[in-house]
C-alpha cells in the first residue's frame, strides 16, 4: 500500500467489536503493531500489479475496489466500510501474491494497517482471528458469487432499474448524486449504454435526469420491471 501515515491507539477496535473479544497473546501483539493512517479522498491506494505489504482494515470512511479496463470503462467488485476488511488484501497477503484490481478511497479515510510478520503469527497462533478472517472471506466470497451471477444472467436494464429502485428507498427518495459513469461501474456496463437506458426511463416517465443528479419519479415501476415497461 502506498504511503500513509502515523501510529494511534487501539480505539480503533470499538469499529470491529468481534476483533475487540479476542484476548489471546498473539491478536493482542498485532494489535500493539497497528497504525492508523489518514488518507485523503480519491488516494489509490494499489493498482494491479502492486505488492501487497500490510493487513487493512477500514476504521472511518469507504475503499472501491475496481477492475479498470483498457477502454475506460470498470467494474466495481465491492466498497470496504468502515469496520470491514479489505479482503483483496487479505487474499494476496495469504497468496503471496500482487494485486489483481484497484483501490481508491471514496472519502477521506483512516485505515488499520497491521505488518506482515505480527498478522501471520495471529493467524497461526489464535483461533479466534482465523475464523474472524475465514468468515469474512467466506461473506465476501457469497456477495461475489451474487455479482458474477447477476453479470452473467441478469439484464442490464434491469439491474439498472434495481439499484436505482433501492437507491431511491435507502436515499428516501433524494436524488441519487452518481454520474453516468458511476453507475456504469457498479454495472459492469459503458457510460454510453447506461446513458441510453436512462433516457428510456426517463421517457417512461420514471427517472428525471437532472445535471449532477437522478431523480426516482417511480419506485413502483422500477421495482416491478419489465412488467410495468
Amino acid at each position: 500500500m502506498r504511503k500513509m501515515g502515523d501510529r494511534i491507539e487501539t480505539k480503533w477496535l470499538t469499529r470491529f467489536p468481534e476483533l475487540a473479544k479476542i484476548s489471546d497473546g498473539a491478536w493482542t501483539e498485532a494489535v500493539k503493531a497497528a497504525s492508523v493512517r489518514t488518507i485523503p479522498h480519491g488516494t489509490v491506494l494499489f493498482r494491479p500489479g502492486d505488492p501487497c505489504m500490510s493487513f487493512v482494515l477500514v476504521f472511518a470512511g469507504t475503499v472501491r475496489v475496481h477492475i479498470p479496463g483498457e477502454s475506460g470503462r470498470e467494474i466495481v467488485l465491492y466498497r470496504v466500510e468502515s469496520g470491514e476488511i479489505c479482503v483483496l488484501t487479505l487474499s494476496n497477503m495469504l497468496g503471496g501474491i500482487t494485486y489483481s484490481a484497484e483501490g481508491v478511497t471514496e472519502t477521506d479515510a483512516q485505515l488499520v494497517v497491521i505488518p506482515p510478520q505480527p498478522f501471520e503469527h495471529a493467524l497461526t497462533a489464535s483461533p479466534a482471528f482465523r475464523r474472524y478472517i475465514f468468515s469474512m472471506i467466506g461473506r465476501r466470497l457469497g456477495e461475489m458469487m451474487l455479482l458474477l451471477e447477476e453479470i452473467t444472467f441478469k439484464r442490464l436494464d434491469i439491474r439498472l432499474a434495481q439499484l436505482l429502485a433501492r437507491a431511491a428507498d435507502e436515499n428516501e427518495n433524494r436524488p441519487l448524486h452518481k454520474t453516468h459513469q458511476e453507475l456504469a461501474a457498479l454495472l459492469g456496463s459503458s457510460r454510453e449504454v447506461i446513458s441510453r437506458l436512462l433516457k428510456e426511463f426517463e421517457r417512461n416517465g420514471w427517472v428525471r435526469l437532472n445535471r449532477g443528479n437522478i431523480e426516482v419519479l417511480s419506485r413502483t415501476a422500477l421495482e416491478h420491471f419489465p412488467m410495468h415497461k
